[in-house]
């Protein structure tokens, strides 16, 4: 049976069929019969619709596979390729390129290869920008027409960019999240973010010291790098600092401590095109302030502070200079808080002047001798005089002293970029200090543990110290890899005087033992104490380091820094101290940042255990201790003729301590350039310091010493140790243009076994009770420094400190034992806990400016006058800074002094 297909013109739509006379019969199959017929068959409609699908899907597959790739080869497009280098034709590689096509205001984005050249390819025709970035260089601009035909190879010649300032070794990362150097628990610090906070002049440091990690820290404090030198000091004007970074690259091989322990400054430089500068008045008075808390009376205060800086040309345009200079008048007094020790009744409370005197001088001249190498020249001047030294808390009036110290520094820094790839900088510093501390004593000291200490102050000494410095650090980078090395060699010849206690000491353990002797003539005092013969020694320092630093970008998304750092000094025998360091950062998410860390770090024996060493031989200086002396001359009667001496000495096994650190955390991006850390670590302290007497009586009981020839042996040993971990939630960033701040909660918790390199235990010969709280132990900090734009042109800036109770030490104040001191049965150390601190202060600032700018931008034009005021301690909440430990003092418990209760600051700037 068979029937003809009718409707031939139902598939011609789909072009299945030929149009005309020469359509075709289909060849169908006769489901029925199973016979096949030509153009006839009598299927059912499933057979149909089968035979329908397959036909579409043929049609389909045509489309996509031959008509398609048709069509777009028929569509116009061009391409560009080019070549990117230096002035010298040397390549650059890893540089972005970006071409934003100016009607669509599309981009894309490439980086050039290792021989410097790019390509962009299927390009709609038309008018395109070509940017180029690279470090270091001018940013090149082009406009670009692009057809159908393939351009011709561009060559791109960039410049380097106009120096500035000195050419630095360390590369620009401020906007690579993966760059180890951009972790957002760091902390940087401009002029402008600077000139808002209230900052008490001249008193840097403790700001510093607020946002750094005390357990990180080395046996001298809070490192302090200038212009890439470690080991410096802040002996210069506030004005002349441009920028503070603290805890940037925590893990660095370059510096010798860890991040959380370090602050970067670079001074200021001048400006080859215009010249700048500012003036400055501060005035504190006490009028103006709320009472100190341990004082009866307003103590008297009169502040006055002055600053001035200039910058400018210097030489036609290759050159500029910056000069700045302050000068401080502090009139301000302390406060005694101690009981009487002439009438032996009722307390002691005086304010006593302490005038301090300060000046500061900074000169920098900049040359580019080059356009790739400029030349610097840095001096600092420092004079600070002081009086009354030493009074305040339970030290009476006739405790102070005068101090002196004068500082001369010179800085010679070379910086070139021989390559593009390759930089380095050369630094020479030569520095002269002398120094002097108190006067002779014109009689003995008396200390009541725990009550007061009054006489002649003991304290005598001076220094006077040369330093020769040489610093080479070098950087190369190529590709994914930037190299980073460098050698710091330091000599520091010392002469130093020290005749302190040469006038001697009498200890009482407590008020009754002092009164029975003073007034009823019974009993004698605890210890008398005296050093005599030559004061004066004169040794060499040296240390030398060097490190090498690889920071590669293993995967696109992914940092890893490896480092490997090397330390020497010639006051121990320890040639080990190799510092590995690691850091890495991975981003999952264009907004997130995953970092870890781990690294070691050594630390020196400081100058100061070193100087005890060769002063108190038993030869040059003799210390000579007295039990049980007659009172108020110890040698009455010829009772002691000759003791032995007490000597203090460095181990001779004793090595470099070095903390390990290791730390993970995770930074958010909330908003624009606003981010949000988290990060725990962990710190372990090996071989610290302690001092320790190794001559120490015997515990049987029995005055017997190991070393009859010996008194007491002061001996430094590398043998404590310090641990702990926190946990640390960082917010760095703002708000646009109106607000910025940096906040910081810090959950930690810390123990150690010494309370320093000086610090003795209370049994030589049991040290697990040492083991406690370390000092420094806050389980909870809070800190936050920020500036706000208010309307109509204010600006406030505050700091925030608050701190839960740092760990204080119990004490019988007696020393049954004749070795060092006594606490009571089951006390182990540092066992008392202090009240909580907060601080907050505030800056209120309104700016004027001579020309126009918008309101948040007045502070930021070139002339302007700023009117400040200052409140520190805003909210007038009393924070103690020492607790009577001694459990015989009828003060026990109780604070003998207290930070300045509310005090104001007026203030006045031009800049221009």
């Amino acid at each position: 049976m068979q029937i003809r297909v009718q409707q031939q013109t139902d598939y011609q739509h789909l072009g299945l069929f030929p149009v005309g006379r020469d359509a075709r019969s289909l060849v169908l199959p006769d489901l029925h019969s199973g016979r096949r017929h030509r153009g006839v068959c009598r299927p059912s409609w499933d057979g149909c619709a089968v035979l329908t699908a397959t036909l579409r899907l043929a049609f389909c597959l045509f489309l996509a596979f031959v008509m398609f790739p048709i069509l777009l080869l028929g569509r116009e497009s061009g391409s560009m390729t080019g070549k990117v280098e230096d002035s010298g034709g040397g390549k650059l590689a890893e540089v972005k390129v970006t071409l934003v096509n100016q009607e669509t205001n599309s981009k894309l984005e490439t980086v050039t290869a290792e021989d410097g050249k790019f390509s962009l390819t299927d390009l709609t025709p038309g008018t395109y920008l070509l940017k180029i970035d690279a470090n270091g260089f001018e940013p090149y601009k082009a406009n670009i027409q692009v057809g159908t035909e393939k351009l011709s190879l561009l060559k791109i010649k960039l410049k380097l960019r106009t120096v500035e300032e000195e050419i630095t070794v360390r590369p620009d990362a401020a906007d690579d999240r993966l760059s180890p150097e951009t972790n957002t628990d760091s902390m940087k610090i401009d002029e402008t973010f600077f000139s808002g906070l209230p900052l008490e002049v001249d008193y840097l440091l403790p700001f510093i010291d607020t946002f750094t990690n005390p357990a990180a820290q080395g046996g001298e404090g809070t490192s302090i790098v200038v212009d890439g030198l470690d080991g410096g000091e802040l002996d210069m004007p506030t004005t002349a600092i441009r920028t503070v970074k603290i805890n940037r690259n925590p893990y660095s091989a370059e510096f010798q401590h860890p991040g959380s322990a370090r602050a970067e400054i670079t001074t200021k430089h001048g400006h080859k095109r215009r010249y700048y500068g500012s003036a400055a008045f501060f005035a504190r008075n006490s009028v103006f302030d709320a009472r100190n808390a341990f004082a009866t009376t307003n103590p008297d205060l009169s502040r006055r502070f002055v600053e001035v800086g200039l910058g400018g040309p210097l030489f036609g345009k290759s050159g500029n200079f910056f000069v700045a200079g302050e000068r401080l008048m502090d009139d301000e007094s302390s406060v005694v808080n101690a009981l009487n020790s002439v009438a032996l009744t009722g307390p002691v409370n005086l304010n006593v002047p302490a005038p301090q005197r300060r000046d500061h001088l900074f000169l920098r001249a900049q040359w580019s001798l080059t356009e790739m190498q400029t030349l610097s020249l840095n001096y600092t001047f420092t004079d600070h005089s002081s009086k009354n030294n030493g009074v305040g808390a339970l030290s009476l009036p006739e405790q102070g002293t005068s101090s002196s110290r004068q500082t001369h520094r010179a800085q010679l820094i070379e910086s070139a970029a021989l390559s593009p790839q390759f930089r380095n900088e050369l630094t020479l510093v030569l520095k002269d200090q002398t120094s002097q501390s108190g006067n002779h004593a014109s009689g003995p000291e008396v200390a009541v543990s725990g009550v007061f200490i009054g006489g002649p102050s003991q304290s005598y000494d001076g220094k006077e110290g040369r330093a020769f410095d040489v610093q080479d650090t070098a950087a190369y980078m190529r590709g994914k890899h930037t190299l980073l090395f460098g050698a710091t060699i330091r000599t520091n010849w010392l002469n130093i005087f020290d005749a302190s206690n040469f006038g001697g000491t009498f200890e009482f353990s407590s008020l009754d033992q002092y009164r029975a002797v003073v007034q009823n003539h019974l009993g004698a005092p605890d210890l008398f104490q005296i050093n005599e013969g030559n004061p004066r020694v004169s040794f060499l320092m040296q240390q030398t380091s060097g490190f090498a630093q690889d920071t590669m970008r293993v995967l696109p998304n992914l940092s890893l820094t490896l480092g490997l750092r090397y330390d020497w000094q010639n006051t121990l025998d320890d040639r080990r101290d190799l510092a590995p360091r690691l850091a890495l950062a991975f981003t999952p998410g264009k907004r997130t940042v995953l970092r870890a860390g781990a690294g070691i770090f050594y630390d020196n024996l400081p100058r100061s255990a070193e100087q005890d060493a060769l002063l108190m031989d038993g030869v040059r200086v003799r210390e000579i201790d007295i039990s049980q002396p007659s009172y108020p001359d110890p040698f009455l009667g010829g009772q002691v003729t000759s003791p032995p001496p007490s000597i203090a000495r460095v181990a001779s096994d004793a090595r470099s301590p070095y903390l390990i650190q290791t730390s993970a955390g995770v930074e958010q991006e909330i908003w624009k350039d606003t981010w949000l850390s988290l990060e725990y670590s962990f710190l372990r302290g090996v071989h610290l310091f302690r001092l320790r007497d190794v001559n120490a009586p015997l515990p049987s009981g029995s005055a017997l010493r190991p070393d009859p020839n010996f008194s007491n042996i002061a001996e430094v040993q590398s043998t404590a140790f310090v641990r702990g971990q926190a946990l640390t939630l960082t917010f760095r960033g703002g708000w646009g243009k109106h607000f910025k701040g940096y906040g910081q909660y810090v959950f930690s918790n810390y123990t150690n076994d010494t309370s320093g390199i000086f610090s003795f235990p209370a049994d030589n010969y049991n040290l697990r009770p040492e083991i406690g709280p370390a000092d420094f132990d806050r389980r909870h900090r809070l800190n936050f420094a920020g500036t706000v734009q208010l309307p109509f042109g204010f600006r406030m800036g505050s700091i925030l400190s608050a701190a839960s109770g740092a760990p204080f030490n119990i004490t019988t104040g007696s020393d049954p034992s004749g070795d060092t001191m006594t606490r009571p049965p089951g006390v182990t150390r540092n066992t008392g806990r202090a009240p909580a601190i907060v601080q907050l202060d505030i800056r209120l600032s309104k700016v004027f400016s001579f020309q126009r700018a918008s309101v948040a931008e007045r502070h930021r034009s070139r002339r302007n006058m700023e009117f400040s005021v200052d409140a520190f301690n805003a909210i007038n909440h009393t924070n103690v800074n020492g607790i009577i430990g001694v459990v015989s003092s009828p003060l026990f418990g109780q604070a003998d002094a207290a930070n300045p209760a509310r005090t104001i600051q007026l203030s006045a700037r031009y800049s221009f």
